[in-house]
């Protein structure tokens, strides 16, 4: 079985979650907070998130986000290629 290169997977993790990260930003930027609501909660599985839902978006805030998603996604791609290496030696 064929080694995963653990940095390129944290670099291809970490920026696939910045752009991810970035369009759900334009999302809340654009749209009413209803809608982004709406939304939201179909991605926590129904929870009600409209008592903790704000739209007090700053460029602050919006790139402290994206600098700690990335960085903790790339963190855990780092992970998973890790143990998919040590599983695969195992194996």
């Amino acid at each position: 079985m064929e080694k995963l290169n653990q940095n390129a997977i944290a670099l291809a993790v970490g920026i696939t979650t910045a752009l991810v990260y970035a369009v759900c930003l334009i999302f809340v930027a654009i749209f009413p907070l209803e809608t982004v609501v709406a939304i939201g909660n179909y991605f926590v599985h129904g929870i009600d998130i409209s008592s903790i839902a704000a739209k007090n978006i700053t460029l602050a805030k919006s790139i402290i986000g994206l600098v700690i998603v990335s960085l903790s996604s790339a963190i855990t791609g780092y992970i998973f290629a890790l143990t998919y290496n040590w599983i695969a030696e195992k194996a």
